[in-house]
């Protein structure tokens, strides 16, 4: 007899053992320093350490970096620190790509929230 009751537990575990729909590399690069993480959303995880504050700002704006923002009243200094960040992945199947450079570490979180901030 073929084991149906095993197919139909190995079927219901499906879901739970697929990758994330969103998922996204993320680097920062700062002078000589250059940092890589990975972050899944849908369920938050990967290497990052703030993923579920990172997926939820991400979720606001539907995966695309470049709408992030604090929204806050953030005061930056005018120092010159350049920070210059990538993210490639995918956000629910669709690709997503963003690159940018701020003038330092301050400017990039008041303009991206938690996303970077690893």
């Amino acid at each position: 007899m073929a084991p149906l009751p095993f197919l139909a537990a190995m079927a219901a575990l499906a879901p739970l053992v697929s990758s994330p729909e969103s998922s996204f590399v993320l680097n920062v690069q700062r002078g000589e320093s250059l940092q890589i993480v990975n972050l899944t959303c849908e369920p938050p995880g990967g290497l990052h350490p703030r993923a579920d504050r990172a997926c939820d700002a991400l979720s606001l704006v539907d995966g695309d970096v470049g709408r992030l923002s604090t929204g806050g009243d953030v005061i930056c200094t005018l120092e010159y620190d350049p920070v210059r960040v990538r993210a490639t992945g995918t956000w629910r199947g669709e690709d997503r790509w963003f690159e940018a450079e701020f003038p330092n570490p301050c400017v990039l979180r008041a303009e991206t929230g938690p996303v970077f901030d690893f």
